[in-house]
């Protein structure tokens, strides 16, 4: 199993259709994490009040995360 982690620094700020991790443009199909307010990736079941909803994943920074917490929108 993957280590759980955090987002990177491009969540704030981002642009539409910008990867969490690096900045960067993703595809037609992204992947998706779910983000608290502190930064940290929170599992996909749990709706919590910390929520910053859905955040993009570029398709080469998502293998850095444990499949269990991707999703497709």
């Amino acid at each position: 199993m993957k280590k759980i982690k955090t987002v990177g620094d491009y969540v704030k700020n981002l642009n539409d259709g910008a990867c969490t991790e690096c900045g960067r443009k993703v595809g037609k199909n992204p992947l998706y994490v779910h983000v608290s307010t502190s930064g940290k990736i929170l599992p996909l079941d749990l709706d919590s009040k910390e929520s910053q909803g859905c955040w993009a994943v570029g398709s080469e920074c998502a293998k850095g995360f444990d499949p269990s917490v991707l999703t497709r929108i």
